[in-house]
């Protein structure tokens, strides 16, 4: 595994539209200028990318191709327990809410906007 960015947190977006993706990352970008971004469009990318980085905050999609993000969020929790993530939805159903609680993961409505981005990097426990 790699050691974190020495930039700053590397923040790992994952989400199947690049429209999303890329909101989400102008506006965290906004808020954390020294972070390092890195985007996956579903959940076994997710995973996968996860394996090759020292994580220190997810954001992820539930609705995507293949398996969905609290799916892919449990995978990548069990090998970095602990790191803060959020399921940023338009699924707000209180199935997928209660399986975003099952494994300890806010779940927020899409889309984001500013308010959502500061609770979002509020989880880093950062000054913005």
């Amino acid at each position: 595994m790699q050691t974190p960015s020495i930039h700053g947190p590397n923040v790992l977006v994952v989400d199947d539209s690049k429209v999303s993706r890329n909101m989400v990352v102008g506006l965290l970008k906004n808020r954390l200028p020294t972070a390092c971004f890195h985007e996956a469009v579903d959940g076994e990318a997710a995973v996968a990318l996860a394996g090759t980085l020292s994580l220190s905050l997810i954001v992820m999609d539930f609705n995507m191709p293949g398996i969905n993000g609290v799916e892919a969020a449990d995978r990548i929790l069990q090998q970095q327990p602990g790191v803060p993530t959020v399921l940023l939805t338009a699924n707000a159903q209180s199935a997928v809410q209660a399986k975003a609680d099952a494994i300890g993961i806010q779940m927020l409505k899409k889309p984001i906007k500013a308010e959502l981005a500061d609770q979002i990097v509020a989880m880093l426990k950062v000054n913005a």
